[in-house]
């Protein structure tokens, strides 16, 4: 063989290799190009390896997709509902007449809602508690805690590369927002106490929540309805100082998880421990983080109201971004 067909046959299998290597890179999960970063996420939790898949969007059109599952219930047990009008749980958002807002579930609560028409309180003082898993609450209303399912698993699909919607996803009432750092589902605002089969007299009955802004869902897996690693400021912002949250690590910049259109989500602060002041309608900006050095859009949650979490997403989200069974 020449010396010149040797050099070019040397210079094929370079560009060869060359190739080869660019194919797999962008064939790896983990391209520059996707923002879902796995190693942000407690592994702990994980139940099998991430993988990625091409799932049908909001819109109709299909992405690739990081299918995550995590097994269910990874924190503590409460406090949700109290026994007795003496005792104090967790905390709870009323909407009746009397003293409506996000408090603590303890006599004060109770009372509003016995002056609202809703027979919560027995003749001795204890409170009606029900399982929302198991059926309809008592006819004058009740304390809503549910049963955890330690066997569920939960999965979740994030988009790899997101992509801004036309409008947003203005976040209904339970609707999933996205997945915690532990492998949580972040939940919209809970249900309405006063619309709750059927108001006053009918039934109306308050979810209970733990100090740390989560509960069992009526099918058996916790989830959260306020970013968890703000709710101290929260709780002290709504003057709650009867209960706190100590299952999760509270930071002001700590990142929280990744919301269902793919976009990351962070505490009250930036990165420098400033809190930001060019937040989006729904509590999102462009900037560096300490994970993504280089600048992205992402969400914070606030630090004093109740819920916490990003009441709107910008992104495309896709049709099953949450399951369980």
């Amino acid at each position: 063989m020449s010396y010149k067909i040797l050099l070019l046959f040397c210079l094929s299998l370079l560009v060869s290799f060359v190739s080869c290597n660019k194919d797999d890179e962008e064939d790896d999960p983990n391209t520059s190009t996707h923002v879902f970063d796995q190693t942000l996420l407690n592994s702990n939790n994980l139940i099998s390896s991430v993988t990625l898949i091409e799932a049908t969007m909001s819109d109709g059109s299909t992405a690739d997709c990081y299918q995550v599952v995590f097994k269910c219930n990874p924190v503590g047990d409460g406090p949700y509902c109290p026994e007795t009008i003496n005792d104090i749980g967790g905390v709870g958002i009323y909407d009746g007449n009397t003293n409506p807002g996000f408090q603590v579930m303890k006599a004060a609560l109770w009372d509003a809602m016995e002056a609202d028409g809703y027979d919560i309180v027995d003749e001795n003082g204890n409170i009606s508690i029900a399982d929302p898993g198991s059926g309809a609450p008592p006819s004058g209303g009740a304390c809503l805690e549910a049963a955890p399912d330690a066997n569920l698993e939960l999965t979740f699909l994030i988009p790899a590369a997101p992509k801004n919607a036309s409008s947003n996803d203005e976040i209904e009432i339970v609707e999933n927002v996205g997945v915690s750092v532990d492998g949580i589902p972040l939940t919209g605002h809970p249900p309405s106490a006063t619309q709750t089969n059927g108001g006053p007299g009918g039934g109306g009955a308050i979810p209970s929540i733990d100090p740390c802004g989560g509960h069992i869902d009526p099918f058996g897996y916790y989830h959260l309805h306020f970013g968890a690693e703000a709710m101290n400021e929260v709780l002290e912002a709504n003057s709650i100082t009867d209960v706190s949250c100590s299952n999760f690590t509270q930071s002001q910049t700590a990142f929280v998880g990744y919301a269902k259109d793919g976009y990351p989500i962070y505490s009250s602060h930036d990165s420098d421990v400033t809190e930001p002041t060019d937040l989006d309608e729904c509590y999102g900006h462009t900037s560096a983080t300490t994970d993504y050095p280089d600048g992205i859009y992402h969400y914070h949650i606030s630090n004093s109201e109740a819920p916490n979490l990003p009441p709107c997403l910008k992104g495309i989200s896709a049709q099953d971004a949450f399951t369980y069974e």
